[in-house]
């Protein structure tokens, strides 16, 4: 039971996640939480911010059994897409596999997946990696996975985001809000963070100025 929201910027993205886990045990009886600092849906792991949906082994996974592949800070977003499919996604199914959290190949050949969902930004840029270990991009730049991504959705695209990072903000807090009053797997606090892309930076080309000295020619 989650919100994790991600709007895509040019050149940086906005994620913003609730802080409530709950859970029915096997008397029926649904027991509410609210996660403290420490156990966060959404984490910094090196350049990678990751974050799940679906059971909390996988956020656990994500933020202390992992070792995310790093791209290079100067990488396009092509070659980003590549890496995201052909590295860091192969690494993610390994991580998950060996933790016991998703079926290997031996024991279900030909099939792969896991519970949850996840959202991963690098480089300022969104990725939503589905059960199957499939990634998708949306054109409209709006994401949202867990059991009030319909609310969210809704309220980020009945309000606009605008076009900054501030405005973007001041969207998502608002949309986890909406969700929270609708699921009732979403409850507060929110939180919000912001990724920019690493630009290349520009090389400044030093001119040096050769001293010439005049000779002079004595005639005799």
């Amino acid at each position: 039971m989650t919100t994790i929201i991600a709007v895509q910027g040019d050149g940086w993205c906005v994620v913003g996640w609730d802080s409530r886990i709950s859970n029915v045990d096997d008397e029926g009886r649904s027991e509410i939480h609210t996660l403290g600092d420490s156990a966060k849906k959404v984490v910094q792991n090196g350049p990678w911010f990751l974050g799940a949906a679906g059971d909390l082994r996988a956020i656990n996974i994500l933020a202390h059994g992992f070792t995310p592949p790093a791209p290079r800070q100067t990488i396009s977003n092509a070659q980003l897409d590549k890496f995201v499919a052909n590295e860091f996604i192969p690494s993610l199914r390994e991580t998950l596999e060996k933790a016991g959290y998703a079926p290997t190949q031996k024991e279900f050949p030909g099939k792969a997946e896991f519970e949850s969902e996840v959202v991963a930004c690098v480089n300022g840029r969104v990725y939503v990696i589905d059960g199957d270990y499939s990634w998708m991009s949306d054109a409209s730049g709006l994401y949202s996975i867990g059991s009030g991504s319909a609310y969210a959705l809704g309220a980020l695209t009945a309000t606009g985001v605008g076009r900054t990072v501030g405005s973007a903000r001041n969207a998502v807090m608002k949309a986890l809000s909406v969700a929270s009053k609708f699921d009732p797997g979403t409850g507060a606090p929110f939180h919000v963070a912001v990724q920019e892309q690493q630009r290349k930076s520009k090389s400044v080309k030093k001119r040096t100025t050769k001293k010439v000295t005049k000779k002079n020619n004595r005639s005799r």
